[in-house]
């Protein structure tokens, strides 16, 4: 019996299982194996050929994509499309193309701007994010139109509606318009613009240049922050940062009205806590020019500025360091607010008879482009 067993086990020593084969590698090529692109705004279509499936991304998607981003054995017409360059130097985005246990990368080059205004990059920065204002009408994929009325939570007038009349793109500018109309109850109408959850950012060089009507008495326009957690994390746990405001009861009252501007930051632990800063500017910037409205936001700081391009020794307007007050509120992802209200608490008025900034039935503020730099 023992014979027998053993014959057994000698048996199955010898037949040891087979090892299991290499994945298959595959194959992939890209047609052209490099791009080179102008500078405006573009597009091109490379050529994928391959023997199995692949998917491909993107490094550097704040102006540069693709699609689609995959695909099966065969061959794939890919479409690329880079947004315009106004930066004075050239720059490179990698498209890395993963099939099997392997990878193949196409290098995309887009040459600086040749003519026209370039885009001003702080030194140490990269551009993350802008837009430019250059279609024909609002980047419903970088902006949301919020309509309503209601007060806003600040006893405002304005009905905001998501209409031409109040929000358009004409000439490479952003035109938000408030009315003197009686629309759905409300004696006046204008619009309100976020990025949430469509442009989200945790700190950067955070800029917009901004042609502002004259405020003169009712007009509030505004350009913010909130942090991307709001609809879980209701305001003001959220966190606000107000890069400009103008318009306020306090300029109002000095006659200082287009001069007069503040920054702000509101959080909510314990219930609701601000710091605000106001300050009457040595000049007008509501002169029927644009200036620029900066935010420079890192871990620890945030600081604004005014015009800080035109002016790089520009001391700022307002300065706050940055602590755990509860929640964070102030080192996570936030997203962008645009609006013009009328009336309310800010500049303290509640009649639209007492706007006088409406004389003429309207009031525009235009944005050349809002852009959000990060550190390389």
């Amino acid at each position: 019996m023992l014979s027998i067993i053993s014959a057994a086990l000698l048996l199955c020593c010898a037949c040891s299982v087979p090892e299991e084969a290499p994945a298959a590698e595959g194959s992939l090529s890209v047609s052209p194996s490099e791009l080179v692109l102008g500078y405006e705004e573009g597009e091109a279509v490379i050529e994928v050929t391959s023997d199995c499936e692949w998917g491909a991304s993107v490094a550097d998607a704040s102006w540069c994509s693709i699609f689609p981003g995959g695909g099966i054995a065969g061959e794939t017409s890919v479409k690329v499309k880079v947004g315009k360059n106004m930066s004075a130097e050239e720059r490179t985005a990698t498209v890395t193309f993963r099939y099997g246990n392997s990878r193949k990368e196409l290098k995309i080059t887009q040459t600086p701007s040749s003519d026209g205004p370039q885009m001003f990059v702080p030194e140490g920065y990269r551009l993350i994010w802008s837009d430019e204002f250059d279609g024909k009408s609002l980047n419903d994929d970088n902006w949301t139109a919020e309509t309503g009325a209601g007060g806003w939570g600040n006893s405002e007038l304005q009905y905001y509606t998501d209409r031409t009349e109040n929000v358009d793109v004409r000439d490479g500018k952003l035109v938000i318009t408030a009315r003197r109309e009686n629309y759905k109850g409300a004696p006046v109408t204008s619009a309100r613009l976020i990025t949430l959850d469509k442009v989200k950012f945790l700190y950067g060089y955070v800029v917009a240049s901004i042609k502002l009507p004259k405020t003169a008495n009712g007009l509030w326009p505004a350009f913010w922050m909130m942090g991307n957690d709001i609809r879980t994390n209701p305001w003001p746990n959220c966190g606000e940062t107000d890069i400009l405001e103008m318009g306020h009861a306090n300029g109002i009252k000095a006659g200082t009205q287009e001069k007069f501007l503040n920054g702000a930051c509101h959080w909510g632990v314990p219930g609701h806590q601000y710091y605000a800063h106001d300050i009457t500017n040595s000049y007008s910037v509501q002169d029927g020019k644009f200036h620029t409205f900066t935010c420079i936001w890192d871990q620890d700081y945030i600081r604004m500025y005014i015009d800080l391009e035109t002016y790089p020794d520009a001391q700022p307007y307002f300065e706050m360091k940055i602590v755990d007050f509860g929640d964070n509120e102030f080192r996570k992802e936030n997203f962008i607010l645009l609006n013009l209200a009328v009336g309310g608490n800010f500049p303290g008025i509640w009649d639209i008879g007492q706007v006088t900034a409406l004389k003429d039935g309207f009031a525009e503020m235009e944005v050349d482009y809002v852009r959000v730099f990060q550190k390389k």
